[in-house]
């Protein structure tokens, strides 16, 4: 056995104490003070404008239902004898969207839209007259208005469409135009521009020479069609070229149609030139050359009636929409981001000046 002198400890070290992560006595103050500007925030900016909102949005609320029901129906009107038209303007660039997420601004196409679907489902309303100052935009949100205003005049028998022009009656605009019964413009005005434009760029030498090379995978051969990082290719510009003149041939037969010319004549001046006042008049692309204050007169002769026949009106401006800027802001930011990530234009064919 072994000498118990000579044993020796063989105990193991106790296990040595867990570290402790020196954390700055700073942060909890830092999260403290975020927290706390948050709500003040929230409390100080948010909840007074909920509530400031709420004020004016019920104080608008009373002051037009008390005016609605001080003044006569639109229905009531019509059993006077008098013959309702509504006023709608339509300004900017059309696009079939709306033109603001903070404001539901009544200008809009898409606003203006909407006002006209409900026109048409409104038997009161024998007349229309839009107030026009556009450039032209999307193809199809002008053809949308276009056939619009073609469903408010069918619905029922000896309804009327007038146009005023401001400072564009152009491209798309014109071509909704072309359902009014009288166009009128101001002596200012610039009218035309019957055509078609499909955006484009390419990009492919500069992008050689930064050492840029596009890698798209597709699907066939006109798929990456105008891709701007690849060179020009004849056979994807004739393919677009195709598109653009059926859109053109639509617009010219539209415009043939609207002011009762023969298709030769109208693409005579259908080579995307604009127009000023009086020689759109004397070419036969509007009717008058004026100003709305006496416009009445003419839609009076429309009507086969008097002046103080005709009850003029326009709809209530909607103002601010928090519906419309909750729809719609999430989905600018989806749109912009997606578009952001796109290596070339879209390739949409607008009416656009």
């Amino acid at each position: 056995m072994e000498d118990p002198a000579y044993q020796t400890n063989t105990a193991l070290p106790p296990p040595p104490a867990p570290k402790v992560m020196n954390r700055s006595r700073f942060s909890g103050c830092f999260m403290g003070l975020g927290l706390g500007c948050f709500t003040s925030c929230v409390l100080v900016f948010v909840v007074p404008f909920i509530l400031f909102y709420s004020l004016i949005s019920r104080l608008s609320t009373d002051m037009v239902t008390t005016s609605v029901a001080e003044e006569p129906s639109l229905e009531e009107r019509v059993d006077a004898g008098l013959i309702p038209v509504q006023r709608l303007e339509l300004r900017g660039m059309i696009t079939g969207e709306w033109a603001s997420y903070w404001h539901s601004d009544a200008t809009c196409d898409a606003a203006v839209l909407e006002q006209i679907q409900a026109a048409i489902d409104n038997e009161a309303v024998k007349g229309l007259l839009i107030v026009l100052n556009s450039p032209g935009g999307s193809v199809t949100a002008s053809d949308n208005l276009y056939h619009a205003l073609e469903r408010f005049k069918a619905a029922q028998p000896g309804r009327k469409v007038f146009v005023m022009g401001g400072d564009l009656v152009a491209s798309g605009a014109y071509y909704l135009a072309m359902q009014a019964d009288v166009i009128r413009v101001q002596p200012t005005s610039v009218v035309g521009s019957i055509g078609v434009i499909m955006p484009g760029i390419n990009i492919a030498n500069l992008a050689q020479t930064l050492g840029i090379a596009d890698n798209s995978i597709t699907s066939g051969a006109s798929k990456d069609i105008a891709n701007p990082l690849k060179p020009i290719n004849p056979e994807h510009n004739a393919i677009l070229k195709s598109v653009v003149d059926d859109m053109y041939k639509r617009f010219v037969e539209i415009v043939a149609k609207g002011r009762k010319m023969p298709t030769q004549k109208v693409m005579s001046y259908a080579d995307g030139r604009v127009y000023p006042a009086n020689e759109a008049k004397h070419i036969g692309l509007v009717d008058e050359v004026g100003y709305e204050d006496d416009f009445v007169v003419s839609i009076a002769e429309q009507f086969g009636c008097k002046q103080e026949e005709i009850y003029l009106y326009s709809p209530n401006a909607e103002g601010f929409s928090l519906r419309k800027w909750a729809i719609a802001f999430p989905q600018a930011i989806g749109r912009g981001l997606s578009e952001g990530l796109m290596s070339g234009d879209s390739k949409v064919p607008q009416y656009r000046w």
